[in-house]
């Protein structure tokens, strides 16, 4: 997948800006902010979080101190010392070349900004970044996703992602794709003003600041975005979800998706930024039936199978068709099996409340639990039997060495 690379454009001219808005656009990289002057970059651009400073350092500042040429340059370097910055200036002398490139400088380039230039520094950025660290730490995406609908995915998401922010307040996202008026609003009983739809028509400014005015917070400590409060008739596009997901995992340690059941380019986008893909499929001969489908277009585009984990909902709902039925339709494992509980579950969605919260002694509370407990560290842990002395967990030799 491509690097994302976050870029600050500081420059006096707006037409120069945005023929380097337009450059940065034609890559995979997004312009997060944009300053007319040093000064004002040296306030702000810090909290941008820049992978990449692209300045201007204005040719009659040279040999001057006006807060404009080389040390005002070098301040701005000392404000965001992990950023790869390209200075730009009309003056290519040698003197001042030498000047910002011991300020920080990665690269200098002449104006006005030539594509093929500024697309070559670009590229050094990356291949720097990769030889000092090979893969830049991301937070790990779960995707929920089912080919028919009624199977529970948003009923796992959002209790998924609250056991996940219980244990990381503020680190974890839930986000809902589905273009519909959004159930992941209803099931957490959020009103919010603001939706995905914001956040993805937004990437070149989806900052840390943006995003907490953006995001919708859960007494659990959750950030949610939820999908639109009306039904839209939009789909997201692939450069929307691959661009925004690549940014939003950068912010979270962990990124909770909630999709649609259509196969659409957007959907298919997410599923191939997934770490993981918990696929639900109930015992049914049509549940079945659909997801036997999904899985064979998941094979048709290339997709990762290996990252597909089976869930079959409602375990005991069903005697025609069984377990073995499921391993052998779908030609996968089944990594996880929910109890029916409808009359728990709905309670807790009609009060807007995770059913982990809502009732947590309940049998779907859980092993909804258990699963989070499992995707986040490979195994489950059981307690030991009620009554239990831990010293008996310890098998203890009948003789100690020495002894009679």
């Amino acid at each position: 997948m491509a690097t994302v690379l976050r870029t600050v454009i500081v420059d006096s001219d707006q037409d120069s800006r945005a023929n380097l808005r337009r450059i940065v656009g034609a890559t995979a990289s997004v312009v997060v902010g944009e300053f007319s002057s040093i000064g004002e970059a040296f306030r702000e651009a810090p909290a941008c979080r820049p992978d990449v400073l692209v300045v201007e350092i204005p040719s009659e500042s040279e040999g001057k101190d006006d807060g404009k040429g080389p040390a005002a340059f070098e301040q701005l370097a000392q404000a965001v010392p992990e950023t790869a910055i390209l200075a730009t200036g009309l003056s290519s002398s040698a003197d001042l070349v030498i000047q910002v490139i011991r300020a920080g400088a990665l690269d200098f380039l002449s104006r006005p900004v030539k594509s093929d230039e500024l697309l070559a520094a670009l590229d050094k950025v990356i291949r720097s970044r990769r030889a000092v660290a090979p893969e830049r730490r991301h937070g790990r995406v779960t995707s929920v996703f089912s080919t028919k609908g009624g199977l529970g995915v948003t009923t796992v998401a959002t209790n998924l992602a609250v056991c996940f922010a219980e244990g990381a307040p503020g680190r974890v996202l839930l986000m809902d794709l589905d273009m519909r008026q959004s159930d992941v609003a209803t099931f957490l009983n959020l009103r919010h003003p603001y939706s995905v739809l914001d956040a993805f028509e937004n990437v070149s400014r989806m900052d840390q600041s943006f995003l907490q005015g953006l995001l919708a917070h859960h007494p659990t400590g959750l950030c949610v975005l939820p999908g639109p409060a009306r039904i839209e008739r939009g789909k997201h596009s692939v450069e929307q979800v691959q661009t925004g997901l690549e940014i939003l995992r950068s912010h979270f340690d962990h990124v909770v998706l909630d999709l649609p059941h259509d196969m659409d380019p957007g959907t298919i986008a997410a599923l191939e930024t997934s770490d993981e893909i918990l696929f639900l499929v109930s015992l049914n001969v049509s549940a079945l039936r659909s997801g036997a489908a999904g899985l064979a277009a998941f094979r048709h585009l290339g997709l990762d199978l290996r990252k597909v984990r089976i869930v079959v909902m409602r375990e005991g709902t069903g005697e025609d068709v069984t377990l073995k039925h499921v391993r052998e339709t779908l030609e996968l494992p089944v990594y996880w099996k929910t109890p029916s509980d409808y009359p728990t579950v709905v309670t807790a969605i009609n009060n807007g409340e995770p059913v982990v919260i809502a009732s947590p002694r309940s049998k779907i509370a859980k092993n909804l639990r258990q699963l989070s407990e499992m995707l986040i560290n490979g195994h489950v842990t059981e307690p030991p039997p009620r009554g239990t002395s831990l010293l008996r967990l310890v098998r203890i030799p009948s003789r100690w060495p020495g002894g009679k």
